[in-house]
């Protein structure tokens, strides 16, 4: 992701991205039923995805070892994540454990991640708070139960609440919730859902003058020309 692209995607909310998703087609690439910790964090990163299946008793879980196949844990995988990427979990929805808590949060902000997504739960919600690395999940658990998941890849396609996430994809999060953004159509999706937000912006800024919603929301071609023309003097 280019510095322009990640300037453009931290300046413009998930919202409308989600709108500009939608005009090439992309319907729902919105994370279902996650949220952040803290509402005011704002995520951008690449993704780099963790898949779990369930957990059984002749297998080890979550946490902390190693799984004999894969040879990975969520510990291993914390280590393995770029600098400036997102972790992205798939727990399968399970909000029976936690897939991660605070000193997981320490280790992967020391490592310069960008943030975590996860459809299950997170632990420790004081400590991630203080850590202050955006975090998003579908809730909090004191539950330290090691039994329900387990880590069989990483780096793979996965689904993270209901969406699909690939490796590369570019993850953006504010307080309506965290959306997918296809790697391929990054660039063009930042571009365009920056210039939505300003003339977003300049809309609102009638509306709080007084101006009336007709002709202004959705903007008629003479105030999208008196935009334009803002724009060219600044």
């Amino acid at each position: 992701m280019s510095e322009v692209t990640y300037s453009a995607f931290c300046r413009t909310g998930t919202t409308t991205v989600a709108s500009q998703l939608l005009k090439r087609g992309y319907r729902d690439q919105l994370v279902q039923g996650v949220g952040p910790v803290v509402d005011d964090q704002k995520l951008v990163g690449e993704a780099w995805t963790m898949r779990t299946i369930p957990a059984r008793e002749d297998t080890e879980g979550l946490w902390p070892g190693t799984t004999p196949e894969s040879g990975l844990s969520l510990f291993a995988v914390v280590e393995s994540v770029p600098r400036g990427a997102v972790l992205v979990i798939d727990a399968r929805r399970d909000r029976r454990t936690a897939t991660g808590g605070d000193i997981l949060i320490e280790r992967l902000k020391f490592k310069g991640a960008a943030g975590i997504v996860t459809d299950g739960c997170l632990r420790d919600a004081d400590g991630i708070r203080k850590a202050g690395l955006p975090s998003f999940s579908a809730g909090s658990t004191a539950n330290v139960s090691r039994n329900h998941l387990r880590v069989v890849e990483q780096d793979v396609p996965i689904g993270c609440g209901d969406t699909a996430v690939y490796p590369g994809d570019i993850i953006v999060g504010d307080a309506d919730g965290v959306i997918v953004v296809p790697a391929h159509c990054a660039d063009e999706v930042a571009r365009d859902a920056y210039e939505q937000e300003m003339l977003e912006e300049f809309l609102a800024e009638k509306i709080r003058n007084g101006a009336p919603l007709h002709g202004i929301y959705p903007p008629s071609a003479k105030v999208r020309a008196e935009f334009a023309g803002q724009r060219i003097e600044r």
